[in-house]
């Protein structure tokens, strides 16, 4: 019976090492390459999603790029006014609406013309009287409600073109206020 106990622990292998359970071998590149290739790709959808969360965000806070309002460019808001050489020689003009209760209208007006233009001056000094006339003429045909401040630029835009009219060739720029007094009674 002792022999049957010493077969059992006996190994009959050539080589007198004990038998183990060899792991197979992976075939391919390795596990090193596939762990390797699972951080790049965790990695790169990483900056997918914050390049994403960046370009949303900033669109929203600019609004998409749009301006909120856009701001319309006027010729009587340019950046540099242009530069005139100015004539008050009309002197001041004094007239009476043609309201019920008239109001007094006191006026003082200056003529932008072009700097180069030396002739200008001269046509309105020629015409001097003819102009006066049709100043006092042209208030006194106006209401006081028709010579109120919001109104003012209007009758600049009047002015101009009628005294343009009246004078040999289209010459006077701007015309402006020195004085624009419009007193109740």
């Amino acid at each position: 019976m002792s022999d049957n106990v010493d077969d059992q622990d006996v190994n009959f292998s050539d080589t007198g090492e004990t038998e183990s359970a060899a792991a197979p071998k992976a075939k391919g590149a390795g596990p090193g390459l596939a762990r390797l290739l699972m951080f790049v790709g965790i990695g790169l959808g990483a900056v997918i999603f914050i390049v994403t969360v960046v370009v949303i965000t900033v669109g929203i806070i600019n609004g998409q790029g749009k301006p909120a309002n856009v701001v319309p460019v006027s010729e009587a808001y340019q950046a540099e006014p242009p530069v005139y050489q100015y004539n008050s020689t009309i002197g001041e003009i004094r007239a009476r609406t043609n309201d019920p209760e008239p109001a007094s209208v006191i006026v003082r007006i200056s003529l932008g013309f072009d700097m180069n233009d030396k002739e200008e001056s001269k046509d309105v000094t020629d015409m001097l009287p003819r102009i006066r006339d049709w100043l006092r003429s042209y208030f006194s045909l106006k209401s006081a409600d028709d010579l109120t401040p919001d109104k003012e630029q209007m009758i600049k835009e009047e002015i101009k073109e009628n005294l343009n009219r009246m004078l040999p060739k289209p010459t006077i720029r701007e015309v402006l206020f020195e004085r624009f007094d419009v007193i109740k009674m």
